[in-house]
């Protein structure tokens, strides 16, 4: 963990270029402070933030760079009262620096108790692209450590990623990037209204005005589980794919401005009234079970704290009980605000779902024969999104969204994991 972060220190533009303030400047040495970027900092140095950091040159020749804190500040549960760093140098033939040496100093309290930590490690070999061996221009101590050697162990770090891709291009121009991989359990909840506009049985158009004259209505209550896995492509692009169930619950109310009467059979008996005028029919709530599928694609980007997202969603959704599927488009652009020291996301927007404009029906009658129908469904297509998203850690996130329109509330509560 420490080298992972140390590569990302090293290739990070994490400094406030404005900051830079020379603090003395001699012959023999000069001394340079400088504030890290805070909107540059990913969660692992957050405590960065901190920090100030200071530059020594002797006799015009980088020596080392320190890290210290001014404040007090809490690390993995420990309260630093004095955090130290510092990261010593050597010229390479040719020109340029390595680093050679590291030095790590924390005193503080944890758990009611003094703490302290100290860290100290040497640079032993540095390889290039192709692996051939750089030298500091004195040459390199290499420790060559046997089975026998208790006191070391080795360790296989895989310090670079092939996605996203260009990431690395990224992360050297100060932006902080999540891991690439992600799983989500997602559980949504959505009522939605859909207006019957029309009707056939068998292909033939019933006048369905004539019948119910009124706003008709599908009301269905959705509760969805899904799990959600991901990949950042792109630092500006992430590919998902969706699996998961819903269970519905469909209330249907039939309105007639003009009422709703059968004919008696009954000679000299009056006609029996379904629904009186200007009133309506509720009828019994039905459930169903819908295994549901999808792809997902986000493109992001940002300035400063500033970001916003597009996402589309393009779901499927499959009815066992009644062999019926529809599908629906999901389109949900986003614009938000990110407070770097809470960790914090802030975002408002609006989401479109494409539903499906009818729904199709099937009864099975005596004689291997059916009956097919056709319900007309209409229902507003924008609603407005609120919502937020915490990190606790790098690879730990919640994300909750709150969307209502003016057929529809949807509230959707994430629970993802970035490795």
């Amino acid at each position: 963990q420490l080298m992972g972060v140390q590569l990302y220190v090293q290739h990070g533009r994490l400094y406030e270029p404005e900051s830079f303030k020379v603090l003395q400047d001699t012959k023999e040495q000069s001394v340079i402070r400088f504030e890290f970027k805070h909107d540059a900092l990913p969660p692992e140095l957050k405590h960065f933030r901190e920090m100030y950091g200071y530059v020594y040159i002797t006799k015009g020749v980088l020596d080392y760079i320190e890290v210290r804190n001014e404040h007090r500040f809490k690390l993995r549960d420990i309260e630093v009262q004095k955090y130290l760093k510092r990261s010593y140098f050597k010229r390479v033939k040719g020109g340029g620096y390595l680093l050679s040496r590291e030095e790590l100093s924390i005193d503080g309290i944890y758990d009611d108790a003094p703490y302290k930590e100290r860290i100290k490690g040497d640079i032993t070999e540095y390889w290039d692209v192709q692996g051939k061996l750089v030298t500091y221009s004195e040459g390199v101590t290499q420790r060559v450590v046997s089975f026998d050697d208790a006191g070391y162990e080795t360790i296989a770090v895989d310090l670079d990623r092939l996605f996203p891709l260009l990431g690395k291009d990224a992360r050297k121009a100060g932006y902080d990037l999540p891991k690439p991989f992600g799983v989500t359990l997602v559980n949504m909840m959505q009522n939605t209204v859909m207006h019957m506009t029309s009707f056939k049985v068998d292909g033939v158009d019933i006048d369905f005005n004539k019948v119910l004259d009124g706003d008709s209505t599908y009301n269905n209550l959705t509760y969805s589980p899904l799990i959600r896995a991901d990949l950042w492509v792109l630092p500006f692009v992430s590919f998902s794919v969706i699996l998961g169930g819903t269970d519905t619950t469909t209330n249907v109310t039939l309105v007639s401005e003009s009422g709703l009467t059968i004919p008696s059979i009954i000679p000299g008996k009056p006609d029996k009234e379904i629904i009186a005028p200007g009133s309506s029919l509720h009828l019994d709530p039905f459930g169903t079970n819908a295994v549901l599928y999808g792809l997902r694609f986000t493109v992001v980007g940002g300035v400063g704290n500033y970001f916003t997202t597009i996402d589309f969603q393009y779901i499927v959704a499959y009815t066992p009980e009644a062999d019926v599927t529809i599908d629906m488009m999901v389109i949900t652009p986003l614009i938000g605000y990110t407070f770097t020291e809470y960790s914090t996301r802030l975002f408002v927007g609006a989401q479109y779902q494409r539903l499906a404009q009818s729904l199709t029906f099937e009864i099975p009658l005596s004689d291997n024969q059916s009956v097919s129908g056709e319900v007309g469904l209409l229902s507003d297509e924008w609603a407005g999104v609120l919502g937020a998203d915490y990190s606790f850690t790098r690879q730990w996130s919640a994300n909750l969204l709150y969307s209502q329109g003016k057929d529809r509330k949807n509230v959707v509560l994430s629970i993802a994991y970035r490795f």
